[in-house]
């Protein structure tokens, strides 16, 4: 998922998310986020995980927005930071670095090769 598909999605912003679901110890990782806004729910998958850190989880986590920060980015250092805090669990370095930022609770940095959302009933 691009920058553009998240933005179709409103980048997620004022959805809460409620649940982190990991898969298997085994490549390519992947990690489900679940989040919800009134009566809609959506998965974000992130494919091909090789680093993750999740901070301030709490009870209730509201989305500031889900973006993808390239190495151009003003806030990367700030992605980054928050990333080399989470434990990796390979050797390569994936593709993109993804952001979850709260307006509050849960921050989560996120390494990985894709990223896609779709909504669930």
């Amino acid at each position: 998922m691009s920058e553009e598909r998240l933005k179709a999605w409103g980048y997620f912003h004022d959805w809460c998310l409620d649940s982190v679901t990991v898969g298997p110890n085994a490549e390519p990782r992947e990690l489900t986020l679940g989040l919800y806004v009134g009566n809609r729910r959506a998965a974000i998958t992130f494919s091909g995980v090789t680093c993750v850190s999740v901070e301030h989880f709490g009870l209730l986590n509201i989305v500031y927005g889900i973006h993808i920060v390239p190495p151009a980015d003003s806030k990367y250092a700030r992605a980054s930071a928050v990333l080399e805090r989470g434990e990796r669990l390979s050797h390569r370095k994936a593709a993109l670095l993804a952001f979850v930022y709260s307006t509050l609770g849960a921050e989560i940095a996120i390494e990985c090769d894709s990223v896609v959302a779709q909504e669930v009933e």
